[in-house]
């Protein structure tokens, strides 16, 4: 790509030599580099300051009340909601950034006032403000900040970690004893979700547990690895199969298998013991067997919502036939959903009395809470009524709407108000009167041809 622009003037320097030809070029883009990173320091200098003076706001919305503790978190949560749906980013993301803002511009200001001269980058500011946000003491953290930013001023973000990391600890007054209580409060497992049908499980525990986790994966793996076993399909020779996997390749399944099953080394597959809540959209066409997986079979235009022929774990994406087929295999049971043609919104779902069957539709339609922007699953939110049902609000599809308990506080508690309209959506109006419209994502579960009966 062309670069079109001028690069800003610049004091001459007797020690540039003045460049000629293809280093002219050269020169200017790398000064155009240069002071676009500047600008867009000072950019993200004054967004903070926009995002502190939000949790200022908050403070004193709420000065004065009796639970003030509680009450400013609920502003926050409503200017954060604000804030996100006019961005189009989560309420959640944009409460984070308000924090992180706030301690910027409070705790570390002269790493604000470095970043706004362009004299220093985002990644410095983070890296600082992730190492010295945990000494208490304000003129040591001071004294902390202002040597570190001058260390930035002349280094990498990442040459800047190593070099400030020593001078935290030292800084800091709380023992390591305290410092691994209040570290272990935070272990946790999440899920990442990737490319392909992949996800990254994350477990943030212990030092000592996890390597001791790892050390175990590894010694069954080597132990499986290492100790071929007789081919009890071949006859009674015993022809030898050696096992072709790597190492990472059998600690991968060697940890699925000892959390779905209870012996990594007896056959069977992980898959046959999950018993999770969770909801997947199996096309008739992969469990009869005519589809590859491909979403092309048929040389069609796939129906509104979704792709024939593949399979969806919702609010995660697709996942391969195989696994598929395995899970309806397993399945206790399934439903029959019928939808609409045209716009693919579910329309009914025949399987248990009027109260399941309308839980059932509003997860598959809704899959995720309906507050704009936010991805929390519909299983585990609440089936809540936009309008109250102490305030005459039917219990019906028309009048009901997956939220999970942040977005549930947010709607009840303050003036936030959500509307349901036709067609599934929910129409989100904010304090300032502005309004947000949440569109349902679209669903397709079963697509057959006119008089073919669907395969139940």
């Amino acid at each position: 790509m062309a670069f079109d622009g001028e690069a800003p003037e610049e004091p001459d320097r007797p020690d540039r030599p003045v460049p000629v030809g293809f280093d002219a070029r050269r020169r200017a883009l790398v000064d155009a580099a240069v002071a676009l990173a500047a600008q867009l320091a000072g950019v993200q200098a004054r967004q903070a300051s926009v995002l502190s003076a939000v949790f200022e706001l908050a403070e004193e919305m709420t000065a004065g009340s009796p639970t003030r503790v509680r009450d400013r978190d609920l502003a926050i949560r409503d200017l954060s909601a604000e804030v996100g749906a006019a961005l189009r980013v989560s309420d959640r993301t944009v409460q984070a950034r308000i924090s992180d803002a706030w301690e910027l511009v409070n705790r570390f200001p002269a790493a604000h006032a470095a970043l706004a001269g362009g004299r220093i980058s985002w990644a410095h500011v983070r890296t600082i403000m992730d190492a010295g946000c945990a000494i208490s003491d304000d003129t040591a953290r001071g004294q902390f900040e202002a040597s570190s930013v001058t260390i930035a001023e002349h280094e990498s973000a990442g040459r800047l970690r190593h070099r400030i990391v020593m001078d935290a600890e030292a800084a800091r007054t709380d023992s390591i004893d305290e410092r691994h209580r209040a570290a272990r409060a935070a272990r946790c497992v999440e899920v990442r979700d990737g490319a392909d049908g992949m996800s990254d499980l994350y477990a943030h525990l212990p030092t000592v547990q996890a390597h001791g986790i790892a050390d175990r994966l590894h010694r069954y793996a080597r132990r499986i690895k290492n100790h071929p076993n007789p081919d009890t399909d071949g006859d009674a020779g015993g022809d030898v199969v050696w096992e072709e996997r790597t190492l990472a390749q059998i600690q991968a399944d060697v940890f699925a298998d000892l959390l779905l099953t209870t012996d990594p080394t007896t056959a069977g597959d992980g898959l046959a013991t999950i018993r999770a809540h969770v909801q997947v959209n199996i096309p008739a066409t992969i469990l009869t067997g005519t589809s590859t997986g491909t979403g092309a079979e048929g040389g069609g235009s796939p129906p509104t919502g979704g792709l024939p022929g593949v399979a969806e774990l919702i609010g995660h994406g697709p996942i391969d036939t195989e696994t598929a087929r395995a899970l309806a295999g397993n399945a206790p049971g399934w439903d029959r959903l019928f939808v609409n043609p045209t716009t693919g919104h579910v329309l009914e779902i025949d399987r248990y009395q009027p109260s399941a069957d309308q839980r059932r539709i509003l997860r598959v339609r809704d899959e995720h809470c309906r507050f704009p922007g936010c991805r929390y699953p519909a299983t585990r939110s609440d089936a809540d009524h936009t309008i109250d049902a102490a305030h005459g609000g039917p219990t019906a599809i028309s009048n009901l709407g997956h939220f999970c308990r942040r977005h549930h506080t947010l709607k009840h508690h303050t003036r936030w108000k959500a509307d349901n309209l036709p067609g599934g959506l929910i129409r989100w109006t904010s304090p300032l009167g502005v309004t947000y419209t949440d569109k349902p994502p679209r669903t397709v579960v079963f697509t057959t041809p006119d008089d073919t009966p669907p395969p139940f």
